[in-house]
C-alpha cells in the first residue's frame, strides 16, 4: 500500500504558495486529528501549523503514539517546530530555522510562533506577525547594515510588548514611535523576502518531497502501551475488528447493542457496577460505590440525573446515577472494549450476524441527524428532551450526539419499519 504524505498547514503558508508535490494538505492540526487519520506504518506527516487557546492543541502523546506505530512525523516553522524540538529525542524530525532555535532553547513559548488569522477560503489568512518572524527579519536587516543596533533593539521591544493577536502592521507602526521609517523597512522586508516561518515551511515540504518516504521504524517494545491515551484507546476500539477477519468493527458491534438491545441499560448497569467496584475497592449497593468515589447522596444536587425512565423505573436512584455518570479513567471514555456484560450470552458470531443485518447497505444514504434523534427517542420511549438524554447516558453513550453519530451506520429506515410493524409480523 502506497504511503501517504499529509501536511497540516494554515496561515504560515497560504494556499497559493503550497507546492503540488505529493502532500495532501489539511487545516492546522488539533488534538485528535492524527488518530482520526487512521495512519499506517510508513505514512509521513508534516506538522506546520496547529491550533491552541480556543481548541485543544496537539498532545505530545498523540505524536508519540504515531511514532510508536512506525509513522514518520516531522515538524517545522510554527507549532510543528516546537513539538519537534520537544520530541526530538523520541524520533520526531525537525526542520528549519525555527526548529533549530527551539531545539537550542532560544525559543520555547507557543506565543512566539502564534499569529491571529482568519478562517476563510483563502486558507487561514494571517492578520498579525509572529514574534519569531520579527526577530529574524530584524537580524537580517542588522547584518545587512540597513538598521543600526539601537533601532533593531527598540523595534524588537515594541513588537514584544504587543500580544500576538494585536501585532498587526498598523499596530507595529503605531508602537514604533520615532522609528516609523525603520518599522516600514521591517514590514517591506517581510513582504519582499517572506517571513522565516513561510520559508521554513516551503523548505520542509520541498525537502521531504525530494526524498523517498522513510521505511517505518520497528515499533519499540512496549512503546504503543507507554504512549497510549484515551484518544488512542478510542481510536483502537473504533478500528479493531469484532473478531479476526470480520468486516464488523468492535465499536460498531457495541453500538448495535447500545442502540437496539431493549435490555442494554441492564447490561450497562452490570458493567458499571463491576468496574466501579474494582476501582473503589468496595462491593455491594451502588450507594456505597458512589460514596467511595466522592459523590453526594443522589437526592441533591443530582436528582434530575437520577430520575427514572421507562427502562430504569425499577432501579434505585443511586444505580441510575452510577450508570449514567460512569467513566473510565481519566474520565472521558465509557467503553474502550466489548465487555462480557454487553454481549450478555451471545456469541461473537451471533453478534456479527445481527450487526450485518442492521447495517446500512454500502450505496445507501444515512438519515439526517435530526431524523436519527427522532427515531432514537421513539425507540427508547423518551417523552422529553431530558428523558432522551438520560436514555443515552444509561446506555453508555457520552451524550445524545454520540448516539446519533453511531446510529448513522445502521439502516434506520428498516428499523423504523420494524417499529411500525405489528408484533405478530416481526
Amino acid at each position: 500500500m502506497t504511503p501517504r504524505r499529509i501536511a497540516f498547514v494554515g496561515p504560515t503558508l497560504p494556499a497559493h504558495l503550497r507546492p503540488a508535490n505529493g502532500f495532501a494538505y489539511r487545516p492546522p492540526v488539533r488534538h485528535g486529528d492524527l488518530f482520526d487519520l487512521c495512519l499506517r506504518p510508513g505514512d509521513q506527516v508534516l506538522i506546520i501549523d496547529g491550533v491552541y487557546q480556543h481548541f485543544a492543541p496537539i498532545r505530545h502523546k498523540e505524536i508519540l503514539a504515531q511514532l510508536a506505530r512506525g509513522v514518520h512525523v516531522a515538524g517545522t516553522a510554527s507549532l510543528g517546530a516546537l513539538r519537534a524540538a520537544e520530541l526530538a529525542g523520541f524520533g520526531m524530525q525537525g526542520l528549519g530555522h525555527v526548529y533549530r532555535e527551539a531545539h537550542a532553547g532560544r525559543l520555547s513559548a507557543d506565543a512566539d510562533v502564534a499569529v491571529l488569522h482568519a478562517d476563510d477560503s483563502a486558507g487561514a489568512r494571517r492578520l498579525t506577525e509572529a514574534m519569531v518572524c520579527v526577530r529574524h527579519a530584524l537580524d537580517e536587516l542588522l547584518r545587512a547594515g540597513e538598521l543600526d543596533p539601537g533601532q533593531a533593539a527598540r523595534l524588537e521591544g515594541a513588537a514584544a510588548r504587543l500580544h500576538f493577536t494585536e501585532r498587526s502592521a498598523t499596530a507595529l507602526r503605531h508602537a514604533a514611535g520615532p522609528d516609523r521609517d525603520a518599522v516600514q523597512l521591517l514590514l517591506d522586508h517581510l513582504e519582499d523576502h517572506g517571513d522565516i516561518k513561510s520559508r521554513d515551511a516551503r523548505h520542509a515540504l520541498d525537502t521531504l518531497a525530494a526524498c523517498p518516504v522513510p521505511e517505518p521504524a520497528a515499533p519499540s517494545v512496549g512503546a504503543a502501551e507507554v504512549w497510549t491515551s484515551s484518544y488512542g484507546r478510542e481510536w483502537d476500539f473504533e478500528h479493531r475488528p469484532l473478531k479476526p477477519g470480520s468486516t464488523v468493527g468492535a465499536r460498531l458491534a457495541l453500538a448495535c447493542l447500545q442502540l437496539f438491545a431493549v435490555d442494554f441499560p441492564e447490561r450497562h448497569r452490570a458493567y458499571a457496577l463491576r468496574l466501579a467496584a474494582a476501582t473503589t475497592g468496595r462491593t455491594g449497593p451502588a450507594g456505597r460505590l458512589l460514596s467511595a468515589a466522592g459523590f453526594a447522596p443522589a437526592t441533591r444536587p443530582y436528582a434530575r440525573l437520577a430520575r427514572g425512565t421507562e427502562a430504569t423505573a425499577h432501579w434505585t436512584a443511586d444505580e441510575r446515577l452510577l450508570a449514567r455518570t460512569f467513566r473510565l479513567p481519566p474520565g472521558r471514555l465509557v467503553y474502550q472494549d466489548l465487555p462480557a456484560e454487553a454481549v450478555a450470552g451471545s456469541t461473537l458470531d451471533e453478534l456479527e450476524q445481527r450487526c450485518l443485518r442492521l447495517l446500512l447497505p454500502p450505496a445507501a444514504h444515512t438519515l439526517p441527524t435530526a431524523q436519527r434523534h427522532t427515531l432514537l427517542r421513539q425507540l427508547w420511549q423518551a417523552g422529553s428532551d431530558h428523558d432522551y438524554r438520560l436514555c443515552a447516558l444509561e446506555r453508555g453513550f457520552r451524550d445524545t450526539a454520540e448516539a446519533a453519530r453511531l446510529a448513522g451506520a445502521f439502516d434506520l429506515a428498516l428499523i423504523a419499519r420494524l417499529l411500525r410493524a405489528p408484533a405478530a409480523a416481526r
